[in-house]
């Protein structure tokens, strides 16, 4: 079961999953500016060592909009600045993800995708909370 530790939000009820769809599902996936987002992998980020070991993480993973020190005029992440994560390792990882809701994926989610890209969008990992090893993209 997931564990969701903080959240500015409001938490779901059933009722809430009838208005999916239509306007609400088009708003995810576009950026600030009404873009259009990938939802499938397209990058990786190329200014650092992949995967990252959880365990030696000293500070948040969180690149933000920053321009790449590889390849100059792009950034490491989707133009929202959200990224995915691809579990490499089973362990915990604890993750801001782009409504700002801190959400921490468990080991037993992290057991059923690994090898997968975890299909959230994903604006930080924490390194406190962190165990298991990944792999971004974008």
């Amino acid at each position: 079961m997931s564990v969701i530790t903080t959240t500015p939000f409001k938490k779901p009820k059933c009722g809430d999953m009838h208005n999916l769809g239509g306007l609400a599902t088009t708003t995810i996936i576009r950026d600030s500016i009404g873009g259009m987002i990938d939802l499938l992998v397209v990058g990786t980020d190329p200014d650092i060592t992949q995967p990252v070991i959880g365990n030696d993480m000293t500070e948040d993973y969180f690149p933000g909009i920053e321009e790449s020190t590889v390849n100059p005029d792009y950034t490491r992440v989707n133009p929202d600045g959200t990224f995915f994560i691809c579990i490499e390792t089973v362990g915990t990882f604890q993750v801001v993800l782009a409504d700002g809701t801190e959400f921490q994926i468990t080991a037993v989610q992290a057991t059923a995708m690994l090898g997968k890209w975890y299909p959230a969008r994903i604006w930080k990992v924490l390194a406190t909370g962190t165990t298991g090893d990944f792999s971004v993209g974008y």
